[in-house]
């Protein structure tokens, strides 16, 4: 069995971390575009 010590684990908790918030973002991005603003508001 690999063991990692208490820097490995904290290490790779981070990546998984960052990877699964990329990913959220990625999916939310997909689901919401922006709106444009190319239109002209009138007053």
């Amino acid at each position: 069995m690999i063991r990692l010590t208490r820097q490995e684990q904290l290490v790779l908790c981070v990546v998984v971390g960052l990877l699964l918030t990329g990913w959220a973002v990625k999916a939310y991005r997909l689901a919401h575009p922006a709106v444009s603003a190319t239109g002209s508001a009138t007053p």
